[in-house]
């Protein structure tokens, strides 16, 4: 059940009161490569029904920072901690144990509702970790909750991953594997009608995000296409590209193109009838990150074909008003794209796409 949670504003005292004045324990810490950096915090998910999900009113000022020597230091509101932690990978470095030390901080009277009474309530309950791309997972002991965070980046916070790509967001999301199905929606509520779902690992255009009574949800639509409406913001992160790079702001690949700015230039198989063996056609190459590019082929009577990719894979073909809308299918094979646009057959490498 999701107990949706109404910011409410209230006072904050103009000077933080010390609470818990204890020195951290001491001794060694174990700190896990991985986990290091800051983390912003998107939400804390409660096990018991009654309690549901809880979600700071502004995640940009809950941010936990762990140190490489062990400490740790967490922005919480309008309070701040500071303590020690400590990790113990398992079989995989992506999931072991985990704690905190003693925390000290301030207790000042942050806004309704108090996420910083809540981690620091629960944040010696701490016993384990998951660690998801972007995302870390701090699991309580006995399955009492989970607390989900995200890398902050230099110069890049977790609330970004929630702009359009107009605004210099990522252009796509990716579901978060963890996740069965994701209810697509078509309003910002979890009582607006469900209008499709989603599977974890599956990639959705960006298409703008807003935030609803604390929550954000963002506007999306699957890859080649289908019902478009909003899901819940915190079970998507940036998509990577298959070159690894999350690709961010505007596609302008297919503008360079049309400028004859290409990247790389050659020639690969294309055949334009239906039973014609494949010849070489000339092509131009336009790429931009994440695996997006736009591809011009020139056949040998002189025509232009242009085909677009997005996350490395072909998704539409260019036609003119004469021909209409020419049927377009596509299907790969190892690294091969085998391209159809009505009768014409074209075979392009990834190679092509992402270099290499």
């Amino acid at each position: 059940m999701h107990v949706e949670l109404v910011s409410i504003l209230g006072k904050i005292l103009p000077l933080p009161v010390v609470f818990a004045a204890v020195v951290a324990t001491s001794g060694s810490v174990t700190a896990s490569e991985s986990l290091s950096g800051t983390w912003q915090l998107i939400e804390f998910r409660s096990m018991s029904d009654a309690d549901g999900v809880s979600r700071p009113p502004e995640p940009a000022t809950y941010k936990m920072t762990l140190r490489d020597d062990g400490t740790a230091q967490m922005e919480l509101g309008c309070n701040q901690a500071s303590g020690s932690w400590s990790a113990n990978p398992g079989v995989r470095d992506s999931a072991g144990q985990f704690s905190f030390g003693t925390l000290v901080g301030t207790r000042a009277l942050c806004r309704p509702p108090r996420i910083d009474e809540l981690v620091m309530r629960q944040a010696a309950y701490v016993r384990g970790y998951l660690l998801e791309g972007r995302w870390l997972h701090l699991t309580l002991m006995a399955d009492g909750g989970v607390f989900s965070w995200q890398r902050v980046s230099e110069g890049h916070s977790a609330t970004s991953d929630y702009q359009s790509p107009e605004d210099g967001g990522p252009r796509r999301f990716e579901v978060l594997p963890r996740v069965s199905a994701l209810r697509l929606r078509a309003g910002t509520s979890t009582n607006s009608l469900v209008i499709g779902s989603y599977r974890g690992g599956q990639v959705l255009w960006n298409l703008g995000c807003v935030m609803v009574e604390g929550r954000a949800w963002c506007d999306v639509q699957a890859l080649r296409g289908g019902a478009r409406g909003y899901v819940a913001a915190e079970f998507l992160q940036a998509a990577a590209g298959p070159d690894g790079a999350v690709p961010r702001g505007i596609e302008n690949s297919a503008l360079r193109a049309g400028q004859g700015k290409f990247d790389a230039t050659g020639s690969l198989p294309c055949a334009w009838k239906v039973g014609q063996p494949t010849v070489e056609c000339r092509f131009g190459v336009a790429r931009s990150s994440g695996g997006d590019a736009t591809v011009t082929l020139i056949r040998p009577d002189g025509r232009e074909r242009v085909i677009f990719f997005a996350h490395g894979l072909p998704l539409s073909a260019s036609t003119s008003e004469a021909e209409g809308s020419l049927p377009f299918q596509a299907n790969s094979e190892g690294d091969l794209h085998f391209i159809r646009v009505g009768p014409e057959r074209y075979e392009v490498p990834d190679a092509v796409i992402v270099g290499g």
